[in-house]
């Protein structure tokens, strides 16, 4: 890897962590659900009720929650910035944006629940839409924004874009 090349991975513990949570609550449901219910054998062999819906609605979250893990672990997500250029990889894709297609970055807070969160808006020429970017979803966060930020326009470069169209 180059000095001048810098990757950002995408975060996976939150799935990690939903993942354990949902396992261990379904896991204690289980035995505590069977001990209340008299199925704990004197052997040690637990009966699990399978006619229990909240353990089909635990097992329901620990599935979601391995295929989103699963997902996540096989895209392989991450952004590499280059000197001239921003690269938003995958395993499968790779989507590069050279800094001479970039209209306009901007830099946000906005609210998610009870929390701002950054976001950031890549605005490409001959797009209609913006491309979003959390850096709070990726490793390093700071570091990321910070050089997200330097591929901003400069105000010459400006006032030459608008010239051209």
């Amino acid at each position: 890897m180059d000095e001048s090349q810098r990757v950002f991975h995408y975060r996976l513990d939150a799935y990690w962590r939903s993942l354990a949570i949902y396992a261990v609550a379904l896991l204690l449901y289980g035995v505590g659900r069977s001990i209340v219910a008299g199925t704990l054998q004197s052997d040690g062999r637990i009966e699990v009720i399978l006619d229990d819906p909240i353990f089909w609605l635990l097992t329901a979250f620990v599935v979601v929650s391995a295929i989103a893990l699963g997902i996540n672990v096989v895209l392989r997500r991450r952004i590499i910035i280059v000197d001239d250029a921003l690269i938003l990889a995958t395993r499968f894709r790779q989507r590069r944006l050279e800094r001479s297609v970039i209209r306009l970055v901007l830099i946000r807070r906005e609210r998610s629940g009870w929390r701002f969160l950054r976001s950031v808006r890549i605005y490409p020429r001959r797009r209609r839409y913006p491309i979003r970017i959390r850096p709070s979803f990726y490793e390093h966060e700071r570091e990321l924004i910070e050089l997200l930020s330097k591929f901003r326009p400069t105000p010459t470069e400006k006032t030459r874009q608008t010239k051209k169209l």
